[in-house]
């Protein structure tokens, strides 16, 4: 027998907008989303995960207003109940609630985006996932100058966001400040090393150093910061008396800084 609530036509008129809302909806994210992943695009794979991520959140969004907006008048009589049954499940459920606010405080802060670099609690990887509960990132070995992955993925909870620092090493977007460290002798001859060494750097990064000084004066545009230039640089440092560390800092896109490190590295140990 068919229950009496089923009956009423408002009713089945809310079930049969619900399902042909819902139908239409995930049909357009399937075309949507396996245009992502074919289209003959000059996308990165960071640039397809980020537009994976925004399609899943606004899906999510679109389909909780519609929801609202078809069963509105429905729920209008149960206000006051639902009220208190949330209340109840708001305090059963506390730790999911902070995993949001954490996730909201990710998305006003700007803490990262998908395709990101982070480090947080000692964890360091590329984000490759973000939803409202957590953070999933390719784990990469420790260290700034390490860019091997583990082969390990990380799943972090938002509410961690809270209450560790959250470092971002890919703050300007499709670009990254690689650092490498070039031990000498003392006695060796330094300054040539020093000069050959950013002779080698300028050459490798010359393909996108104009591109990312755009990238810098876009970002104090907009955000009204002084950022540290991009030209090759080289520092000087004396961690010993007998040995010379030559820091070198030099810009590439996020996606070939593994590429740039060892061309480099390669070209200078092979120089005269």
């Amino acid at each position: 027998m068919v229950p009496l609530w089923l009956c009423q036509s408002h009713v089945l008129k809310n079930i049969l907008g619900t399902l042909v809302f819902v139908a239409i909806l995930f049909g357009v994210r399937f075309i949507i989303a396996r245009y992502i992943r074919v289209a003959n695009k000059e996308w990165s794979s960071q640039q397809r995960l980020r537009g994976l991520g925004y399609l899943r959140t606004i899906t999510f969004a679109l389909l909780l207003v519609g929801l609202v907006y078809i069963w509105a008048a429905a729920l209008q009589g149960f206000a006051l109940s639902l009220f208190a049954i949330a209340l109840a499940f708001v305090v059963s459920i506390k730790e999911t609630f902070i995993n949001l606010n954490g996730a909201l405080f990710r998305w006003q802060g700007h803490l990262y985006e998908i395709g990101d670099r982070i480090v947080i609690k000692g964890i360091r990887g590329d984000v490759i996932d973000v939803s409202v509960m957590g953070t999933t990132i390719m784990e990469i070995g420790v260290g700034s100058a390490n860019h091997q992955s583990t082969g390990r993925r990380v799943t972090i909870p938002n509410s961690l966001l809270l209450e560790e620092p959250v470092y971002n090493e890919s703050f300007l977007d499709t670009y990254y400040l690689n650092n490498l460290v070039i031990p000498i002798k003392r006695n060796e001859n330094w300054q040539a090393a020093r000069d050959s060494l950013l002779q080698i750097a300028k050459e490798e990064c010359a393909p996108y150093i104009e591109q990312a000084r755009l990238r810098i004066r876009s970002l104090e545009r907009s955000r009204s910061l002084e950022l540290p230039s991009v030209e090759p640089r080289i520092s000087i440092h004396l961690p010993n008396p007998e040995l010379i560390h030559l820091h070198l800092r030099v810009p590439c896109p996020v996606h070939l800084k593994e590429r740039v490190e060892q061309a480099i590295l390669s070209r200078y140990l092979t120089c005269d």
